[in-house]
């Protein structure tokens, strides 16, 4: 069986009005401020405008990117060279069209679901349309958005290759997985969930084929991977960055994954007392929808079911690396790549039961799965009209929001740049905002309370400038309280939004004093 590349033209036409759509939205939302920037969002940025000016894979800092693959900002780079001009000027466009091809995708998916129907096709792309976690995602410059896309395309190659085993389907589908290594580091659970579904081919037999197949495709899904991990570890002799510690536990993360799961269930209101259970419920749900197929053999490596597969991994790999290693608590934008097998594996299974079913019953399940997909989409609405107001008020949340723009504490910056920059070291809780707002000013962020290399290295400097955002306040940086300690204060300029403070002689009290 070979793969049809007519069929990725052929129909899909509905899908392609909720494309354009999804398009439009994206450029409703990004209308007062541009695309929205986190601080995230500035290190792809300036790393892509540094590649792009002088040829170098430093971010906004100066340093070497490392906590971050580079696929991402070298792709922002080629667009650059493209359209010739900024991230901050074509993101809106670029996000929107990404935004319109994973849904079109999806709608591709859709169309060759098990059991799947028009109906069902056209309810769940109104779901994707106004998803709050997907035009989140979207309406900012984050991996995410071509991460997401990638994952459909890996889902694809996957089908083609498990229908026909043949060296092309497979080196495409390895070569997906080693793009998406690239552009996020989570793309490592793409080429487990390819592993995963080889140990599940029956028809692929053990021995030369199987292991041959393997071998193959872990070598090429893992080769951008392990020239970046050699990069990194030569210029910074990291691997993937400074990793910590986790300090959550696993029952932890999976109360948070399962507080996402309630934000994407509009039916909860924001409470999560019962977050950990639907976690467990959903896992089971869909694991169990996996192993039943697989066990009965029917179709196994359908395009939903390696959607399930992927829900599975995915969900598996985020759970285990914040639990053995820091994170940021799981959120809507880690949880992302599981929103569309979530959505599938939720509900790809109704239509083909409800056709199975009796009159009556299937009369009352229409009934109940219509008020059910009413409410969900009621409450989608609701979300996103609360997302669209706010940035038509006030901009998409980040660097470009209007608080960020019309800061006092950012309008003395850009003013007093040079005076800034001759005082001394700068310091700061937002150096991405200050890189991106006050014309390319470079400030060292606050050292890191649990990192004793850090401080020191700050404190040994005799006379430096401190600029702390009200809005960008982090718990995990030393206090200025505990720089007061160390430190003497020469001066103080206080905003309505920050305060610019000049610190000069060290105290013996620094010995004594815990961040």
């Amino acid at each position: 069986m070979n793969f049809n590349f007519r069929s990725l033209r052929s129909g899909n036409y509905d899908s392609l009005l909720f494309a354009i759509v999804g398009f439009l939205i994206i450029q409703g939302m990004c209308q007062l401020g541009g695309i929205g920037f986190s601080p995230d969002s500035v290190v792809y940025a300036s790393t892509a405008t540094n590649f792009h000016d002088h040829g170098q894979l430093h971010d906004f800092s100066g340093t070497p990117v490392m906590d971050f693959p580079l696929g991402y900002p070298i792709l922002l780079c080629g667009v650059m060279f493209v359209t010739g001009k900024t991230v901050l000027a074509f993101g809106a466009v670029w996000n929107g069209l990404l935004f319109a091809a994973l849904i079109w995708w999806s709608g591709w998916l859709m169309d060759r679901f098990r059991g799947g129907s028009r109906v069902y096709k056209w309810a769940i792309l109104a779901c994707i349309l106004i998803s709050p976690c997907l035009q989140e995602i979207y309406s900012m410059i984050w991996s995410e958005t071509v991460y997401l896309l990638l994952s459909l395309f890996f889902f694809i190659a996957c089908h083609w290759y498990f229908r026909t085993h043949s060296m092309p389907a497979l080196v495409t589908m390895a070569a997906i997985a080693a793009v998406a290594c690239e552009v996020r580091y989570a793309g490592v659970s793409l080429i487990a969930l390819g592993g995963l579904l080889m140990l599940c081919d029956r028809d692929l037999k053990w021995g030369s084929k199987k292991i041959g197949h393997g071998l193959l495709f872990a070598a090429v899904s893992v080769s951008l991977l392990v020239l970046n991990v050699w990069r990194n570890h030569h210029v910074t002799g990291t691997l993937t960055g400074y990793r910590e510690k986790g300090l959550t536990s696993f029952g932890e993360n999976l109360h948070d994954f399962g507080s996402v799961l309630c934000d994407w269930l509009p039916f909860f209101g924001e409470q999560y007392g019962a977050a950990t259970y639907i976690a467990i419920l959903f896992v089971g749900l869909i694991g169990g929808i996996f192993v039943y197929r697989l066990l009965r053999r029917n179709d196994f490596f359908s395009y939903d079911t390696i959607a399930l597969g992927y829900f599975i991994v995915y969900g598996g790999f985020i759970l285990l690396t914040a639990t053995v290693s820091r994170f940021q608590e799981l959120d809507s934008r880690l949880l992302s790549p599981l929103f569309l097998p979530w959505l599938w594996g939720s509900t790809v299974w109704i239509p083909g039961v409800l056709r199975r079913s009796p009159f009556r019953w299937k009369l009352a399940g229409g009934v109940v799965t219509v008020a059910a997909l009413g409410c969900f989409l009621k409450g989608e609405y609701k979300d996103w009209r609360f997302a669209w107001d706010g940035s038509h008020y006030a901009g998409i949340p980040g660097y470009t929001e209007s608080q960020w723009q019309k800061s006092e504490t950012m309008a003395y910056i850009r003013a007093h740049a040079d005076s800034l920059r001759a005082a001394g070291p700068l310091y700061s809780n937002a150096t991405e905002g200050i890189w991106l707002l006050a014309g390319g000013l470079r400030a060292e962020l606050i050292a890191h309370k649990d990192i004793p290399e850090d401080i020191r290295d700050m404190m040994k400097d005799k006379h430096f400038t401190v600029i702390w955002f009200a809005d960008a306040d982090n718990s995990d940086l030393i206090s200025i309280d505990y720089i007061r300690h160390v430190k003497q204060l020469a001066g103080e300029l206080t905003f309505k939004d920050g305060v610019i403070y000049s610190f000069t002689t060290e105290y013996l009290a620094s010995c004594y004093y815990s961040p």
